[in-house]
């Protein structure tokens, strides 16, 4: 998030609705926040290099996931699913810090977090149409406009009900973990309705709070 700011400083800055973060409205400066990534990114490499080789290997592979989500709105409408992918990297590293190996069940844990973070920044991103547009963002709301967007999120979301609802299949889990799963989709259902206020305070509580 601290990379992520300060690439971005200059278009939330002309963007109202980010106008008041920290770095556009002075609060911090871009030093700061390179530092604190940078600090962040050494404790990252120190900890990877503990846990086991496959950990370390891969930490090209987070940078580019993590630093490259910042840059993605520039050339692609994909940005949505390449944060998915990027958050999504931290179930994946927890398994991959345990067991140090791959498998397959890891995989439909990661995509049905890379699903939901997609669907909810799709609907996140429904308040900066115009601005996208006028500044040549790229985004799934700016490329297809906000019916098939909220579609697209919707779809994204059944895709993660249905990858939850299969995680038995893969792990030896109780009703109690399918129970979990049947109030994740109600809380889902509920995070698309909100979001039909349409009003930043609507979107803000259904992209984030739910």
């Amino acid at each position: 998030n601290a990379l992520n700011r300060v690439i971005d400083a200059e278009i939330d800055g002309r963007n109202p609705r980010t106008a008041g973060r920290h770095l556009p409205a002075g609060k911090l400066s871009k030093g700061a926040l390179l530092a604190f990534a940078a600090a962040m990114s050494a404790v990252l490499v120190a900890c990877a290099a503990l846990l086991n080789p496959l950990c370390v290997a891969l930490l090209p592979a987070a940078a580019l996931l993590i630093g490259g989500y910042s840059y993605a709105k520039r050339f692609t409408w994909l940005c949505h699913y390449w944060l998915g992918v990027a958050c999504a990297a931290a179930p994946m590293g927890a398994l991959l810090a345990l067991s140090g190996r791959f498998e397959l069940r890891y995989f439909v844990l990661s995509a049905a977090v890379a699903l939901w973070v997609a669907g909810f920044d799709i609907l996140y991103a429904l308040q900066d149409i115009e601005f996208d547009r006028a500044e040549g963002l790229k985004s799934v709301p700016a490329r297809f406009g906000p019916l098939r967007s909220r579609l697209l999120s919707a779809l994204s979301h059944a895709g993660t009900a249905v990858l939850l609802a299969a995680l038995p299949l893969f792990w030896p889990l109780s009703w109690a973990y399918l129970a979990g799963v049947a109030v994740a989709v109600l809380l889902l259902a509920a995070e698309h309705l909100i979001a039909l206020g349409n009003t930043e305070r609507h979107i803000r509580i259904a992209s984030y709070s739910i």
